[in-house]
């Protein structure tokens, strides 16, 4: 996947991550399958693929770790990491989008920060129970429809969430609302996002979306495999030892 791509599905991981299972008091581990379908973007090929993924979250952090990229998100120090294993680099960005960059990615900064905006100008997502019911692994699950529409394309969800593992909503409401409400443009549709979302009752088992992307069109499926309330290591949620700091938007953005 180009760089510029990768950029650019981060910036709707800002969405998607409204869509993520509460925390609950405890620190949080979970073991996720996600497989995403061959798809072209932008005269490139890209291959189905299988992966998989571990989530550790604590109250002010999330790291999402794979076997060629993780996502360390630290609200403590409002910036999130994105890691790529394969070069041995991350990418540093700020949640505070109104001091993102300075120095040479001060331009890269204002980009982002502009394209930001504009992809949250007109955001607009439901929430559908479908009133579906079905167990997947050993949890009894139930069908929400999600759609969200915003400027570089819609994006469908199809989630099964299980209310078996019990959660402290609280905790991740007040989470959301403060890192997210700072964002350019996100501030005008918290109140009807936190709305939609929580008509989704308990944790994600199956989330099967699909996203249009320039044109192209995304399908990407994650599955939940564990869930256990554990302490969570701190070095899950920093920097790899030896890997250099990367340009926060790649050559040609």
């Amino acid at each position: 996947m180009s760089n510029n791509i990768k950029k650019l599905l981060c910036a709707c991981l800002v969405l998607t991550l409204l869509a993520l299972p509460v925390l609950v008091s405890a620190d949080v581990y979970m073991k996720q399958k996600q497989h995403n379908d061959a798809y072209s973007i932008m005269g490139q090929e890209h291959p189905a693929e299988d992966v998989i993924q571990e989530v550790w979250m604590k109250k002010d952090k999330i790291a999402t770790i794979g076997p060629n990229t993780s996502v360390i998100i630290r609200a403590d120090k409002k910036v999130q990491y994105i890691i790529d294993h394969k070069k041995k680099t991350y990418t540093e960005i700020s949640m505070d989008f109104s001091k993102m960059a300075s120095g040479a990615d001060k331009e890269a900064g204002q980009q982002m920060q502009d394209m930001m905006k504009n992809m949250m100008k007109d955001v607009k997502i439901s929430v559908k129970p479908t009133g579906e019911k079905k167990k997947i692994n050993n949890w009894n699950c139930k069908k929400y429809i999600q759609e969200i529409e915003m400027m570089m394309g819609p994006m469908t969800m199809e989630i099964w969430a299980t209310e078996d593992i019990k959660i402290d909503e609280t905790i991740f409401s007040h989470y959301l609302t403060g890192q997210f409400a700072a964002i350019p443009g996100m501030a005008q549709h918290m109140e009807k996002i936190t709305k939609e979302s929580k008509k989704i009752k308990g944790t994600y088992v199956l989330n099967q979306t699909t996203t249009n992307v320039m044109g192209s069109q995304i399908k990407t499926s994650v599955e939940l495999l564990e869930f256990k309330d554990t302490k969570a290591p701190d070095s899950v949620f920093e920097i790899p030892k030896g890997y250099e700091k990367a340009s926060m938007m790649g050559p040609g953005m």
